[in-house]
């Protein structure tokens, strides 16, 4: 194999260059990754604009039955690592679709608020990502978005399944709540407003699914009702002044952290790329030996011919000589 020309093709991505990404920078880099792998695989044709990964997997897949099953094992790699890709695209619009759906619901409250989107808070032992932060006179919400198409259960631990023909367990999600309370506990501590409650409210952006919530010290709901939640009349316990003293210290808090991309992207690239230069050089070996083959062909009905036409020119003479008389 030639291994420059496979250094060549990994060395070419532009997509996933760096050594840590912000979450904001993952979906836009798995698009860019995915936009390269169609690039290559169908570098002759100039109509790939719609194409994906998996019409990729596809196409590797002809070129390696074409050339007797070289690359299956590889490919059978490749194929797993796909569709990973695939879902954490899928994820990572869903949870951009979710979030934009809570947002709007939250711009309906008619109390006193104020919202905070995509909040990053860790300290030396946690960090946690919170969807958003509502902080009102009664206190402050945090707001975990769920978007999924699945029926959902949750036991009286706080353990958070997908539901279908099986139970698969997704996460803790009490245990994820009580994470992004502690840290929003203590920002609030160190700006001397340990007395502000907060609340923790699970809301699923799809009301066509069943949700089963038996753990009574995890709040959930439906889109539409997430306001009223909020607006709910409950006791003031804190001032304007408060709450904005509030938003600002979870302002500042926020840390846009980068962080490695929990995926072997330049073992994915070089697969990817082996891949490639095999199915490239099978085919031109291929195609190299049939042109030998026609040629071979081809000198060999040249020889039988001429041997066809020089008797038949002799018979032509001969004819003519004796139509002649000579």
């Amino acid at each position: 194999m030639n291994t420059n020309r496979v250094n060549e093709i990994t060395a070419s991505f532009t997509s996933f260059n760096k050594d840590v990404y912000h979450k904001t920078e993952v979906l836009p880099e798995l698009f860019a990754l995915q936009a390269e792998l169609v690039e290559k695989t169908f570098a002759e044709s100039s109509n790939v604009a719609e194409l994906k990964i998996w019409d990729v997997e596809r196409r590797l897949d002809e070129m390696n039955s074409e050339c007797g099953g070289i690359v299956t094992e590889q490919l059978e790699v490749f194929k797993k690592d796909c569709k990973y890709i695939c879902n954490l695209i899928k994820a990572e619009i869903s949870g951009n679709r979710g979030e934009m759906k809570a947002f709007d619901s939250l711009s309906r409250i008619h109390g006193e608020h104020i919202l905070l989107k995509n909040i990053e808070l860790s300290n030396n032992e946690m960090r946690s990502e919170l969807d958003a932060v509502v902080i009102t006179r009664n206190g402050g919400f945090i707001v975990e978005v769920k978007n999924t198409s699945r029926n959902i259960f949750i036991d009286e631990d706080g353990n958070y399944y997908r539901t279908g023909e099986f139970l698969r367990w997704d996460s803790h999600i009490r245990e994820k709540m009580q994470v992004k309370e502690s840290l929003l506990r203590e920002v609030l501590n160190a700006k001397g407003l340990a007395d502000i409650p907060i609340y923790e409210i699970v809301v699923f952006t799809n009301n066509r699914i069943e949700v089963q919530n038996k753990c009574r010290t995890l709040k959930t709901c439906f889109l539409s009702q997430l306001p009223y939640i909020i607006d709910k009349s409950r006791d003031t316990v804190i001032s304007f002044s408060e709450m904005n003293l509030a938003a600002q210290a979870v302002a500042e808090a926020n840390v846009e952290k980068s962080y490695p991309f929990e995926f072997d992207v330049d073992a994915f690239k070089m697969n990817f790329a082996n891949i490639l230069v095999s199915l490239g050089e099978a085919k031109e070996a291929k195609q190299s030996n049939w042109f030998k083959t026609v040629i071979a062909f081809f000198n060999q009905k040249t020889v039988k011919y001429a041997h066809t036409v020089a008797a038949l020119a002799v018979a032509i003479i001969t004819a003519f000589c004796s139509v002649n008389g000579h």
